[in-house]
């Protein structure tokens, strides 16, 4: 077996080096420079296999990956947000938050909430109150070590994909909390404004059957912080993108949209949401389909096809003269009970992510009854979809 020098480094640093790589499987020898009097250090050589040069390579060029660092005392300024439940297209939609951030210069987060069952459970109503507080202070402290195994289960996995080279090198930390998903994603975006919130979700059909999606409308309701939301089905295949670029990498896809689908609501929010579409993916030569729709359920407001029309000439404008590396065009989309117009359209157009402008409504019940656009479509549609907060 042929070692090779990798680098030469002061003692201290060169034995930090020498654990750092072999944590990561690669077997490190120290060698004095000096060796004809290794009593006066000069420096200390790192030599290593041969075969093990190209990833040692990415390691030395991305040591502040390789360390742990817990998010709660990791540097917050320009972060990507990834709630994650350690599945499969959690694992997709961290591949689309590394590609982000790695373009924005940004770190990435990871975080994964847990449930305390004996949170509101039921209370003894009798005159002796009988509590086991061990037996659950220990069941406590395995359900929180239990999702700290998992984190770094996962974790291990994404720097295993990032020594391959399918990830991105980004510097990424973790956090595990407990509470209620929605609320803990909405706490930590008050608190650290994330530049951006990644979300995995399963397809339309679990969603339906299963009632699982609502973490994710609930975020894009409550946050004020842009969400792109990563369906389970968008990773299973090669995304249509204008030049076929889009790539798969180990069963994960890289997010490059060439044909988008904008909903806007014909206000000035949709200029600020088109701005940000612009500065996520900067250079992005793009098709931009401006889907206004009639039949959308707005108090106060008739909408009509024609004050439609009157409006979308003077948006496509602006558009068109200041931002210049997107094609657009536009149409008009029946809509009412059923979303049926929009799968149209992006059945049509080829479309490989939704944009909808987000406006929040602060009453639960109005919510409820008649929820907005962007809550219908992201339990309806299975492709990527960006929902911009105005």
């Amino acid at each position: 077996m042929r070692l090779i020098t990798v680098a030469i480094h002061t003692c201290d640093r060169a034995i930090e080096l020498k654990t750092l790589l072999e944590s990561e499987g690669i077997p490190v020898t120290l060698q004095n420079v000096n060796l004809e009097n290794p009593e006066v250090s000069s420096g200390m050589r790192l030599r290593i296999p041969e075969s093990d040069l190209p990833l040692a390579l990415r390691i030395i060029e991305n040591t502040e990956i390789f360390k742990f660092i817990d998010a709660q005392h990791g540097d917050k300024s320009r972060t990507v947000l990834v709630p994650v439940d350690f599945s499969q297209y959690s694992l997709r939609a961290a591949r689309v938050a590394f590609d982000l951030a790695h373009a924005h210069h940004a770190d990435v987060v990871f975080m994964h909430t847990y449930i305390d069952p004996y949170v509101g459970s039921n209370v003894q109503l009798s005159d002796a109150l009988t509590f086991d507080l061990n037996a659950e202070s220990d069941a406590r402290r395995q359900i929180e070590h239990g999702a700290r195994a998992l984190m770094q289960s996962f974790t291990q996995r994404v720097r295993e994909l990032i020594k391959s080279g399918a990830f991105a090198p980004v510097k990424f930390t973790t956090l595990v909390e407990e509470g209620v998903p929605e609320d803990a994603i909405e706490d930590y975006a008050n608190v650290h404004t994330p530049y951006l919130i990644v979300m995995g979700t399963r397809g339309s059909q679990r969603k339906s059957a299963e009632m699982i999606g609502s973490v994710a409308a609930e975020v894009i309701d409550k946050c004020r912080t842009t969400v792109l939301s990563v369906p389970e089905p968008w990773g299973q295949e090669t995304a249509g993108t204008a030049d076929g670029s889009a790539t798969a990498i180990d069963g994960v896809h890289a997010l490059r949209p060439g044909n988008i689908l904008f909903i806007p609501n014909m206000d000035q929010s949709d200029i600020l949401a088109m701005d940000t579409v612009s500065r996520i993916f900067p250079g992005l030569d793009a098709n931009i389909i401006m889907a206004e729709t009639v039949g959308r359920r707005r108090p106060f407001e008739r909408t009509t096809a024609s004050s439609i029309r009157s409006g979308l000439p003077g948006l496509l404008g602006y558009c068109q003269k200041n931002y210049p590396n997107f094609k657009f065009q536009s149409t008009i989309v029946n809509v009412d009970k059923s979303l049926d117009g929009i799968f149209d359209v992006i059945t049509h157009h080829k479309i490989d992510m939704v944009v909808v402008p987000n406006k929040r409504r602060r009453k639960f019940l109005g919510r409820l009854i008649n929820p907005g656009m962007a809550q219908r479509l992201i339990m309806a549609v299975d492709i990527p979809m960006l929902v911009i907060r105005v």
